[in-house]
Order: C-alpha cells, then structure tokens, then sequence
C-alpha cells in the first residue's frame, strides 16, 4: 500500500502534482537509489522535468514523505 505522509499530502497540494503521478512514478521509475535512515530516492522523467519523490518502506508499506519536481536528476548517492 502506499500511504502519503501528512507532509507529502500539503506538498502535493503546494506543488501541484497529483497523487496519481507520484504512484506512477513509484511504479516504474527511471532512478532508484537508498538516502540515509532507510529512506530511498526514485526519479521518473515527465517531458522536461524530473519528479524526485523520496520514501522509506515500512511494514511491507510505501510512506511516501515528499515530492517535487527538477530539472536534472541528483545521482549522488550517500
């Protein structure tokens, strides 16, 4: 299941981005990388823009923690 953190949820608002890209971009990303504490970094490409959306798994669950969009991938890893 993929749960929306109250953060995410006011971040999708702000930036525009809906609920059903985000998933989309979950379910076949372009990028995929671990972050620190447990948290994982996917990148899936839309026309001219990247939309970088940051998670961390829990309990067989997705907590998505926020979203936005970019310009380039950051490919760094930590």
């Amino acid at each position: 299941m993929i749960i929306f953190s109250e953060h995410a949820l006011l971040k999708l608002k702000q930036r525009g981005i809906s609920k059903i890209t985000v998933k989309g971009a979950l379910y076949s990303p372009d990028y995929k990388f671990s972050s620190y504490s447990d948290r994982m970094v996917i990148y899936k490409k839309f026309d001219k823009l990247y939309l970088k959306v940051i998670y961390r798994m829990e309990n067989g669950d997705t907590i998505v923690i926020t979203q936005h969009w970019e310009k380039k991938p950051k490919l760094n890893k930590f």
